[in-house]
């Protein structure tokens, strides 16, 4: 019988996505930033500040983390607020195409880049009534949506001055996922075609003062150990080349940086929230058995898998420790289990994902989202 495994072949890297500076409205340098993820133990960011792009400015490999530079572009004219939107791999600025949402995506789509619903679903309260959600969802042509944004999470909390602070005290203890409503529009969307979903702590690192008290809310390092995108990629990084030349060093940055784009392109990638638990090693992937001798191929997360008639697909999950493992056909729950590892045989077309939930700091709190996988059947194509 022949098989390979969800490992063969397949590299994983992790990094934080969604990142602001003082090119934009963040309160901190590039080189602050890469201080926090080097200290994070990151393979990557994707920093995004908006309206502008500095990418040949600050792109490049920074004391050995690769330093990816798109923007989030809004407009800034909009009476209603809200549409915003991560470019990732975009070559030239396209803020100049804010005020059609379809223009922008077309334009990303150009430069063969990547459009990405930022925090499309979003709470206010009292406090914080300002809200910044997708709003024009009839577009089409994007690659995916921000599914937890780290930043917008917590905004539910502050419903009075004392929460408030405790949140700017203790955020860890005031976020438990993607908000619900976000994870239902999601499984909506798959069901007219793949939607890839990422995480993005979108990171200010702003300075909150009360009297003589100031404290940093998310520092760059803080976010770096929490919600991340994991990566799986078919070739492994080239990684920095301390003794060559620039043009080879530039070579190795664009091979890498095109690997981070096409793991997220195709969905093969999750969000984990490793400040629960690292979340490195996670998998989640399809063996599928047909014909007269049995022979076993693998699909991951992100990739579509042809179901002949007859056939059994088996879905795998390992996580990396024991937690709950939630298996969701259609955006509902039909396996689930405390454990390290599930299987689960399906017959059906459908779009199947995953969540795995973990208990810490005296909760149930979300630590990985996996990006599906899509079972189609043959005369369907």
């Amino acid at each position: 019988m022949a098989r390979t495994g969800p490992d063969d072949h397949v590299h994983e890297y992790f990094g934080n996505i969604h990142m602001h500076t003082t090119h934009s409205d963040g309160s901190g340098s590039f080189d602050e930033l890469i201080d926090g993820a080097v200290r994070g133990g990151l393979d990557f960011v994707f920093v995004t500040d908006h309206n502008v792009l500095v990418r040949e400015e600050e792109e490049g490999y920074r004391r050995g983390v690769l330093t990816l530079v798109g923007q989030e572009v809004h407009d800034t004219e909009r009476k209603e607020s809200g549409n915003h939107m991560l470019c990732l791999g975009v070559e030239t600025d396209v803020s100049g195409q804010a005020k059609d949402p379809q223009q922008l995506i077309d334009a990303v789509r150009q430069q063969n880049a990547l459009a990405f619903l930022a925090h499309p679903i979003e709470q206010g309260t009292r406090l914080f009534s300002d809200t910044y959600p997708w709003r024009n969802w009839e577009v089409t042509g994007y690659c995916g949506i921000e599914l937890w944004n780290y930043l917008s999470s917590f905004r539910g909390f502050t419903t009075s001055y004392l929460r408030a602070i405790l949140v700017a005290v203790l955020p860890h203890c005031f976020t438990f996922g993607p908000l619900p409503a976000t994870l239902q529009k999601w499984d909506e969307l798959m069901q007219d075609r793949p939607i890839v979903a990422l995480g993005g702590t979108d990171v200010h690192a702003v300075v909150l003062r009360r009297g003589p008290i100031s404290r940093r809310f998310m520092t760059y390092e803080e976010c770096a150990r929490a919600l991340n995108t994991h990566v799986l990629t078919r070739v492994p990084f080239l990684g920095q080349a301390e003794e060559a030349d620039s043009d080879f060093r530039h070579e190795n940055v664009r091979h890498d940086r095109e690997l981070v784009l096409d793991g997220l392109r195709q969905g093969h990638c999750w969000v984990g929230y490793d400040l629960v638990g690292p979340t490195q090693g996670f998998r989640f992937w399809a063996e599928v058995e047909a014909g007269a001798v049995a022979q076993k191929t693998v699909a991951i997360m992100g990739d579509t898998v042809t179901l002949p008639a007859g056939s059994c697909l088996r879905l795998q999950v390992r996580a990396p420790r024991q937690a709950q493992i939630r298996l969701l056909r259609n955006g509902r729950v039909i396996a689930q289990g405390h454990a390290n590892a599930i299987s689960y045989d399906v017959r059906d077309p459908s779009v199947y994902r995953v969540e795995v939930w973990k208990h810490r700091w005296g909760k149930l709190r979300g630590w990985i989202f996996s990006n599906p996988i899509y079972v189609r059947r043959a005369e369907d194509e």
